[in-house]
Order: structure tokens, then sequence, then C-alpha cells
């Protein structure tokens, strides 16, 4: 009977027991585990609600990259390049050769794009330098027009041709708008010489740069990691507010880094303006003659600087009609700047003139002996 007893005794201490390990345990417990399941909650919330942001941003980026491409191709064109080649006949010891007939061979294709309603295009004038080639465009439908030449720009890499088709213009940036390194682009162009408006997208990766190209020297250009290909040249460039910011020109095959001629509706209306009264892109001069400084010429003539432009004492250094006359330089004057920019052999007054505008005025920084003067400069148009 005691055993029977004992043994309810300990069975009534162990269940009690038992009991009251639970209740420290989860009295222990609640005070650590339930935070650590509420933050890890709350992170899951939070990486679930960013992530669904970056979706959610990701997703209007590409719609707004898809209705733009869609709205502005109509207004990109290719431009096709024909031209009457002889064919020549051969005696049968290939001494001599005659002429038979021509036959109208395509050279190539390039691009361009609508700026006014009557049918205006710009392009490069690389494109459309032969005076002797026939030149049609391809609209976005495929319907073609013969097109003529209005005008070459003499100092930019630009060209104005002319279709009778009443066009949508596309939008262009003002010199107002900023440009951001960094910035999305978009690029539409003639790729290849065959795949007609097709669409790159990447970002703005540099301004104001200058390269060498086998044509000419280009100056004030858009770098950019936009994917481009031969048969780009005048292309668009377009930002996210559906503006044209620039002309893609010129690709450095070795890096495939891009190159567009930066474009402003500015420098538009002066060619269009220009070719109405004139016949002609006219653009600015300044009427002198000068030897550009370096370390040796500025040690012969006594003076500190290394940058700049020389005018010498010669009767034909100055033309007495030019801008540069009327506005009282001076032989034995170096000019160091314009606007405040260092005139230098990367940065030469050649490339300041290629991006002015005839009667815009321009502040030079001369010396004159061994004083510092400030002269203002209107430009005259030739």
């Amino acid at each position: 009977m005691k055993k029977t007893y004992w043994i309810l005794f300990y069975m009534c201490v162990s269940w009690l027991a038992w009991i009251i390990w639970w209740i420290f345990a989860i009295v222990f417990f609640a005070g650590h585990i339930s935070p650590i399941s509420s933050l890890d909650s709350s992170k899951w919330l939070q990486n679930t609600t960013s992530t669904t942001l970056q979706t959610v941003n990701i997703q209007s980026l590409e719609n707004t990259l898809t209705q733009l491409a869609q709205e502005v191709s109509p207004s990109v064109v290719s431009i096709v390049i024909k031209k009457d080649l002889p064919l020549y006949q051969r005696n049968p010891f290939g001494f001599f050769r005659s002429e038979l007939w021509s036959i109208e061979t395509e050279l190539g294709g390039w691009t361009g794009f609508f700026v006014d309603t009557a049918g205006t295009i710009i392009t490069n004038k690389h494109v459309v330098r032969d005076p002797n080639a026939n030149y049609s465009v391809v609209l976005n439908n495929w319907e073609i027009y013969d097109a003529r030449i209005l005008g070459l720009d003499p100092v930019n890499d630009l060209a104005l041709i002319k279709v009778d088709y009443e066009s949508i213009p596309m939008k262009i940036a003002t010199k107002s708008d900023k440009l951001n390194i960094g910035q999305f682009v978009i690029a539409i162009w003639n790729a290849l010489s065959e795949f007609q408006n097709s669409v790159s997208f990447w970002v703005v990766s540099g301004k104001n740069r200058i390269i060498q190209a086998w044509w000419e020297d280009l100056s004030s250009l858009i770098q950019t990691d936009t994917a481009i290909n031969p048969g780009n040249s005048w292309g668009p460039l377009i930002d996210m507010t559906w503006k044209v910011i620039g002309i893609n020109t010129a690709i450095a095959s070795w890096q495939w880094l891009g190159f567009s001629i930066s474009l402003t509706s500015e420098k538009v209306a002066y060619m269009l303006d220009s070719i109405e009264k004139y016949g002609e892109i006219k653009k600015p001069f300044i009427g002198i003659y000068y030897i550009p400084l370096n370390s040796r010429i500025s040690e012969e003539l006594w003076i500190s600087y290394d940058y700049g432009i020389y005018i010498p004492e010669e009767e034909w250094s100055i033309i007495s009609w030019s801008a540069a006359s009327d506005s009282g330089i001076q032989t034995w004057d170096i000019i160091l700047s314009v606007d405040w920019q260092k005139i230098t052999q990367e940065f030469s007054l050649d490339i300041i003139l290629q991006n002015s505008f005839p009667w815009e005025k321009l502040k030079l920084e001369i010396l004159r002996g061994w004083e510092l003067r400030n002269i203002e400069l209107e430009l005259w148009k030739i």
C-alpha cells in the first residue's frame, strides 16, 4: 500500500516539474523568439516591397522605350545612294579597254530624319557629298522618294536634303536643355545598310569629345555606349523626353565607342534660315591669319603662355573688312581664350567656330604687350 502512494507521489511531482518547465520555457522564449520572428517578417516584407517597386520601375522604363521607338520611327528614314558606273570592254590581250555603257549601281544606305513638315531631312555631309550621285529616301512604310541636296555645312559634318513629302518632324533639344553623363538614350538607324530603323539603348558616356575622322575633325561630340554599327550615320540620338540631342556620326571600332554630333533646335533653325536667305549654309568667320602657340614659339616671343594664337605683324594678318578689324584686334595680339575657354591644339579656334553662328558675340581674352585685355567680338558670316 505504501509503495502505491510513493508511486503516485513521484508521478505528481514529475507532472508538476514538467508543467513548471514548459511555463518557464514559454516565458523565457517569448521574449526572444517573438521579436526575431517579427524582425524577419518585417525584413521579408521590406525586401518584397523593394523587389516589387524595382519590377514596376523596370516595366515602366520598358514601356517608355517601346512607345518612344514606335512614335519616332516614322520620322527616321533610310537614304539610298546610287550612281551610274561605267562598264568596260577589254581587248583579248588586256592592253586596251573601251567603255560600253553605264549602269546605275547602289553604293550604300544611310540614315536621316525629318526636321520640318515640308520634307526636309538632316543627315551627314559625308553621306551626300558626291554631287554626281543620285539620292533617294525610303520611309518607314517603305515608300520611296527622290531627294535633292539643299545645302552642306562647310565646317560641320551636317547636310540638309529634301523630298516632296508632308512629313512629321522630330522634336529637337534646345541649347538650354541639360545633358547629363549617365542619362539614358536610344539610337535609331539603318543598321549595316540593310536593317531599317534598328533601335539600341544605353547611356551617355561623355560630353564635348573631339576626334579626328577620315573626312574631317569633329568637335563637341556626345560619346555613348549605345550599340552602333556601320550605316548608322545620321540616325538620331534621343533622350527619354523624346528629344533629339545628337546625331550618330562616327564609331571608334577598336573600342566600339559611338560619337554623336550635338544637335540643337537653334542650330537646325539657323541652317534652314540660311538656306532660305542665301541658298547655302553660311558660317561665321573672324578674318585673321594666326599661328598657334607652343612652348618653342612662346619662348621666342618671350611670353609665359604656351597656349593661344599669335597674330603676326603682316599686312594680310587682319582682313580690313572683317569682324576682327571691327572689334579692334591688332597684329602682335595673342588671343588666349574664347568665352573663357583656353585655345589649345585640342580646342582650336576652328573647333570653336564650328559650333558658333554669325552675329553671335564672343568674349576674347587678349595679351597685348604685357597687358591682358578683354574684347567682345561679333562674328560675321562668309
